[in-house]
């Protein structure tokens, strides 16, 4: 019953969406010009023709775009619309050396983010990790992967600062930083309704009021609700993964008491019901290898003892051989892993190739299709100006729970899935007192942080093999201190240096982390010997024991495998524990200095030079099997980059062309490897990263405007350590592609007593790149180019504005993450892109 009245709901909205849409007629509508004093970076009128002033808050001061010495890609709500950008993910086609993806390795959720600048980044989304970019919203860290994947609904505007930024932000931020603004609460009544129509049943419908309730008190409320079926059909149950059914608002207010003060409180919702995201199955291994050790240097904590590493046969192997046990897919495994013939694919009951559709838009998983997700927020923020200082305070509390499930065999089979349970909320308090000295000569920004962040993730893991948990409990606390002024030497000559310190404790409980169904018992001969199942004898002889050494057979057929009826260690209640039941801790303080020097060669030409130092806190690996005589940390990660840079407008504002070119030494880096059944982070060693930028905007007549970027990037490790393997130091970085680029374009073709009729298009480009740290071919992905057209037109009166257009318009279906385990979990999966999509949008503003 539940699901009809779903799917009714859906189909009177969608009708509801394409009704709005062909009644109204030929009329279109872009996002109106923001309030100047809500939009930022927004333009100005523009002037003679010319491109308009662009204002951005990158140093928590307004000022021109060009006469900030800082690296930032500006777009505003009109930019954002045109291009059909709808989450922050999208932003990344148009900044030059810039990689986000809306998915994240072996996670199936569908609001999560990876995301790269300049070559730093984090493809782990698990909550004992931090990510390398930053995520601000409206002042506020967004603290998880998970939940980062933001809407964008009444923004008014994004700005992407490369390079470490941490003098100027509350939370240290080691690649670069996001930095997403909304409309703010004005004392003019305003109203726009928007619903939209498209491929794959697209049913979007959003609405904004803005309402003055008094002279000194206005109110900003924003309702959205985006539904679409997946574009990957389910061949197993005629499901589809990768749909879109999401509900966000946000209210918001601003009082002004008196001219002096300003407060500014507001409270978000996102609630999503979806799908799984899309993951394709690209290689199937049915493994008959024993169960074995392998060498793995620098391994000292894995069982078996030193720099050895237990190898079981494959997940596929296990089921073929053990679960199905009429023999039927291949000869019964006997012993440890005596080979036996691979699995038949016409027997449908065997894990085989048979299950490869070759289509990356079917798929023969059979798993819980899900994907939920809930956020709520608020944000106090009071400002007081006292002539030539000011203090700002922000005060924020999150709170988000999701549940994701991962089918990673990509089979009708339960053989290997993933349901990851996080519940994760955080506070944060940040003070910023800024203002200037000496008749503005000194303007400075002087700021304090605190972060408290708690959270869960419980996640049952199914691995053929075994059945077991893997996550546990996070506790952190992050304080900071931060300075930053800028020293007018001459009208021309300013420098500007900066410094913070942050204090940072992580702490993690991995006790729910067990075995609760241990399948190597399945095996007579290994049952023989071990009645509970091998891995859980792993656990009880090695968890938290003294010498775990003199809990091993020493020689003969099992060396190395666990002596029989062990006595769990004190931290192992229960004997099957994968790490010790005790809470660990990682604690840094890092002071990380910052200073540029810029200068104006002339009023619209300013050169510059950086130095910045960033950090990333260590952690801890969290998915672990058999078992971990300790639980597995890293240590934090350091960025060191240096960079030169020239804005210029030319030819009387009608082109703005802005170069960049950087170094970034990398030490410590924390990479994604896999280790046994799952990937871990280990400390790899050492990178260097060169590259450059070049954006530009030009108005080569009134009517047109042109949008422009290239990125370059060397990225390579100079030095790798053993734990780090099968990484070497040939192997490229993950998520960076050495070239990126992007080009939009906007004619307003007709203006006349009708409307006005606006045709756009944009390009993005992307080098080939790998989308895992190890290099896995499966997930290479070849350079490619998207494209994107739209036409608008709006009425005379300037109410309505009608929009069609295509998204993807040659179907490029590209590699967006996945995840290749072929060796114990036997499978290789990824995602792909979104396909080519029209779409059909009408807005209305009063």
């Amino acid at each position: 019953m539940t699901n009809r009245l779903m799917y009714f709901r859906k189909a009177v909205l969608r009708a509801s969406a394409s009704a709005i849409v062909v009644s109204t007629g030929l009329v279109p509508m872009t996002a109106h010009a923001q309030d100047a004093a809500a939009s930022e970076p927004q333009a100005e009128e523009q002037r003679a023709g010319g491109l308009g002033e662009i204002i951005v808050t990158a140093r928590k001061r307004s000022e021109n775009l060009q006469e900030t010495p800082v690296a930032i890609t500006a777009m505003n709500a009109e930019m954002l619309e045109a291009r059909e950008v709808n989450n922050v993910a999208q932003v990344a086609k148009f900044a030059p050396n810039v990689n986000m993806s809306p998915v994240a390795n072996i996670s199936g959720s569908s609001a999560t983010i990876t995301a790269f600048i300049r070559g730093v980044g984090q493809t782990d989304f698990n909550i004992t990790v931090d990510t390398g970019v930053g995520i601000y919203v409206d002042g506020v860290y967004v603290a998880r992967s998970v939940g980062a994947l933001l809407d964008m609904t009444d923004i008014a505007d994004v700005q992407i600062l490369r390079g470490p930024q941490g003098t100027l932000f509350g939370k240290n931020t080691i690649g670069g930083a996001i930095v997403v603004n909304s409309v703010q609460p004005q004392h003019e009544f305003d109203l726009k309704l928007e619903a939209a129509t498209g491929r794959f049943n697209r049913a979007d419908f959003k609405g904004m009021i803005n309402v003055p309730l008094s002279d000194n008190l206005a109110m900003r409320a924003v309702a959205s609700y985006e539904t679409r079926d997946g574009y990957q059909k389910r061949l197993f149950d005629g499901g589809r993964q990768g749909n879109k059914d999401s509900f966000g608002g946000r209210i918001a207010f601003k009082w002004e008491p008196t001219d002096k003060l300003t407060v500014s409180l507001s409270g978000d919702i996102n609630i999503r019901r979806e799908e799984q995201t899309a993951i394709s199955l690209l290689e199937l291994q049915d493994q008959n290898v024993p169960l074995r050790f392998v060498d793995i240097p620098n391994s000292a904590t894995t069982p078996g003892g030193p720099n050895r590493q237990i190898a079981a046969p494959s997940s596929m192997y296990f089921w073929n051989k053990i679960r199905v046990t009429d023999g039927s897919c291949g000869a019964p495994w006997g012993g440890f892993g005596v080979p036996g013939t691979l699995a038949p694919t016409g027997n449908p009951a065997c894990a085989s190739t048979r299950w490869i559709t070759g289509d990356i838009d079917t798929t023969w998983a059979g798993g819980v299709n899900r994907s939920d997700f809930d956020l709520w927020g608020t944000n106090l923020t009071l400002d007081y100006d006292f002539g030539d200082f000011s203090l700002k305070s922000i005060s924020a509390y999150r709170d988000q729970s999701s549940h994701m499930e991962y089918d990673f065999d990509g089979t009708p089979h339960t053989i290997l899935r993933i349901a990851s349970d996080i519940d994760v909320w955080q506070a944060s308090q940040e003070l910023q007192f800024t203002g200037s000295l000496m008749d503005g000569q000194v303007k400075f920004v002087l700021g304090g942080y605190y972060l408290k962040e708690k959270g869960t993730d419980y996640t049952p893991m199914e691995f053929g093999f075994a059945q077991f948990f893997t996550g546990g409990d996070i506790d952190n606390d992050s304080y900071a201190s931060y300075l930053q002024a800028t020293f007018k030497v001459t009208d021309r000559f300013s420098i500007t240096p900066g410094i913070r310190y942050t204090n940072e404790t992580k702490r993690f409980d991995p006790s729910v982390q067990t075995i609760f169904n241990d399948r190597s018992q399945l095996d007579p001969v290994l049952a023989s010997v071990y009645p509970q199942g091998a891995f859980v004898a792993f656990s009880q002889c090695l968890v938290g024991q003294a010498n775990p050494a003199a809990n091993l057979f020493p020689s003969g057929p099992l060396a190395g495998f666990p002596l029989p009826n062990c006595t769990p260690s004190a931290t192992n209640p229960g004997g099957n524990h994968t790490m010790p039941a005790i809470e660990v801790s990682a604690k840094a303080k890092e002071w990380t200095p910052a200073i540029s020097a810029d200068y104006k060669i002339t009023d619209n030409s300013l050169i510059y030079a950086s130095y910045s130092k960033g950090f990333k806190n260590g952690g801890f690996s969290q998915r672990i099997f058999p078992a971990e005589i300790a639980t597995p940390s890293f240590t934090p990660e350091f960025v060191e980059s240096y960079e030169i840079g020239l804005k210029n407008e030319l030819f009387n504002r009608r082109l703005r062309l802005n170069i960049a070119a950087f170094l970034s030494d990398y030490s410590d880096m924390q990479i994604t490897v896999n280790e046994g059944i799952a990937p871990k982070v280990r400390n790899a060693g050492a990178g260097r990263i060169k590259g450059f930028e070049i954006e530009g905007e030009a108005a080569p007549i009134e009517q047109v405007r042109v949008n422009f970027g290239v990125g370059y990037l060397d990225a390579y490790y100079t030095k790798i350590d053993p734990s780090a393997a099968p990484v070497t130091l040939d192997s490229k970085f993950a998520f960076v592609p050495k070239w990126t680029a992007s080009a939009a374009i906007n004619a307003d073709v007709y203006e006349g007593s009708m409307g006005k009729l606006t045709l756009r298009g944009d390009w993005s480009y992307q080098s080939g790149t790998f989308k895992d740290a190890v290099n896995s071919p499966q997930l290479f992905q070849p350079a490619y180019s998207v494209f994107g057209t739209s036409a608008s037109f709006t009425d005379r009166s300037e109410h309505f504005t009608l929009t069609a257009g295509v998204t993807n318009l040659t179907d490029k279906r590209y590699l967006q993450g996945g995840y290749v385990d072929l060796n114990v979990g036997g499978a290789a999966t990824a995602s792909f892109s979104r396909p080519r999509e029209w779409f059909l949008k009408l807005a209305y503003k009063y």
